[in-house]
């Protein structure tokens, strides 16, 4: 199993980019949300510390900084 593991800004955006590239058999878990992107990144920071075999899902073009952030994770079975 791997993990793929992100914060964004726009949590109905993450099943339509994650969906078409690693399949829809996986499980995604949305966490959140975070007051801040620095809040959202520590929690991202935090889970990459603890979990092994993850990878991180780049926000897409998400820069505001003081919005509403999510996490989410994705476990894809392979």
């Amino acid at each position: 199993m791997k993990i793929f593991i992100g914060v964004t800004r726009h949590p109905d955006k993450v099943k339509r980019e994650l969906y078409p590239k690693y399949g829809q058999d996986g499980t995604l878990t949305e966490v959140g949300p975070f007051a801040s992107r620095i809040e959202a990144l520590n929690w991202l920071a935090l889970l990459k510390s603890r979990i092994s075999n993850v990878e991180e899902v780049i926000p897409y073009s998400d820069r505001g900084k003081d919005d509403l952030w999510f996490g989410f994770t994705f476990e894809q079975q392979k």
